[in-house]
C-alpha cells in the first residue's frame, strides 16, 4: 500500500514522516526517511536504501587501507622497540632509529594521503557524462584494481611484520 494522496496545507509533514516509517515498521530504529510532499514512501525508501549501499561499498576499500596501514605502523613499531627490528622500507629506515614518533606521523599521513587520493579518483571518475561507456567501465574496474591492490600489499606486509615478531619473540 502506496501513500500518493497530495497534501494540502492543513496536514503537516510529520503526518508523511509518520505513515511512512509505520509503512516500513522494521526499519524505525535504523533509518529515518525525509519525504518531499507527494512522493510515494517506497521511491524515498528505495533511493535511500541505495544511497546507503553506495556509502558502504565505498567506505570498505578505504577502512580495509585505513585499517591495514595502522596495523602495519603499530607492528613495525612493535617490533623496532621491543624486538630489534629494522624498517625495511629505505626511506624511512634512518627515521626510525632516530625519531619513532615522526615515523609513525609520516607512515599514518601516507597511508591517509593514499585513502584521499583514491576517493578523489572515484568523485572525479563519477562525474563522468557517459557512465556506460567502455572507458568509464575499464578505469572503473582499474580504480577498484588497484584499491584492491594495495589493500593485498598492506596485508602482505602486516603479516610480514607479524611473522617477524612472532620469529623474534
Amino acid at each position: 500500500m502506496h501513500y500518493q494522496q497530495h497534501l494540502d496545507g492543513k496536514r503537516s509533514r510529520f503526518y508523511v514522516l509518520f505513515s511512512c516509517l509505520v509503512q516500513f515498521e522494521k526499519y524505525i530504529k535504523t533509518r529515518s526517511l525525509i519525504l518531499k510532499l507527494g512522493k510515494r514512501c517506497t521511491e524515498q525508501f528505495e533511493k535511500g536504501e541505495e544511497e546507503a549501499n553506495i556509502l558502504r561499498i565505498k567506505a570498505v576499500p578505504s577502512l580495509a587501507i585505513v585499517l591495514m596501514g595502522s596495523i602495519d605502523c603499530l607492528t613495525t613499531t612493535i617490533g623496532i622497540l621491543y624486538f630489534g627490528a629494522v624498517e625495511s622500507n629505505p626511506f624511512l629506515a634512518g627515521i626510525t632509529m632516530t625519531n619513532l614518533p615522526a615515523f609513525a606521523v609520516i607512515k599514518l599521513a601516507a597511508t591517509i594521503f593514499a585513502v584521499l587520493l583514491f576517493s578523489l579518483a572515484e568523485k572525479i571518475l563519477m562525474k563522468a557524462q557517459d557512465k556506460n561507456s567502455k572507458a568509464f567501465v575499464r578505469t572503473r574496474y582499474l580504480l577498484r584494481g588497484a584499491y584492491m591492490a594495495v589493500v593485498v600489499f598492506l596485508l602482505i606486509i602486516v603479516l610480514n611484520n607479524i611473522i617477524v615478531i612472532v620469529r623474534m619473540a
